[in-house]
């Protein structure tokens, strides 16, 4: 049988350690009222926000363009400013004004829109070199409905 050993110590009187004297000066230091910021309705402010400007943010679509060459093309510096009247004619004849996909029909409205905001008179036409004639007829012929007599049409420079 296995003998159990009971160490006793004496009852009543409280046995004196340096650790639980360090464990009252502790309490003793610990202020009584605990604050602190609670900063989740913060956050969740926050991501509603976010939520609202990425559900509302205008789409914006990228551009790749594979435009034409020609070996006499001179550079057009004012067609990268960002108040530039651009229209891209895709393959599948999608239209865009200035990143935004549009209608044919609506291109004058759009362009007299521009033209009070202070845009420059002139139209930069980017047609992709595989669209069809029949897709950028109607694009060039409702940029001269808008008024627009200059019509730059853009394109790659070759090298001879």
């Amino acid at each position: 049988m296995k003998e159990e050993v009971f160490f006793m110590d004496r009852e009543g009187v409280p046995v004196w350690s340096p650790s639980q004297a360090a464990a009252q000066r502790e309490a003793k230091r610990r202020p009584r009222f605990y604050s602190y910021l609670n900063l989740w309705p913060f956050v969740a402010v926050l991501v509603v926000l976010l939520c609202i400007f990425m559900v509302n943010a205008p789409p914006f679509h990228h551009i790749t363009l594979d435009l034409p060459g020609s070996f006499c093309a001179t550079e057009q510096p004012k067609a990268r400013a960002e108040d530039a009247m651009k229209i891209y004619v895709m393959r599948d004849g999608r239209v865009y004004f200035r990143n935004y996909r549009a209608e044919p029909k609506s291109l004058p409205f759009l362009i007299h829109n521009a033209m009070q905001e202070g845009a420059e008179k002139k139209v930069y036409l980017s047609v992709v070199s595989r669209a069809r004639y029949g897709d950028a007829a109607p694009v060039v012929e409702e940029i001269s409905n808008a008024g627009i007599r200059e019509i730059c049409i853009l394109a790659y420079k070759r090298e001879k």
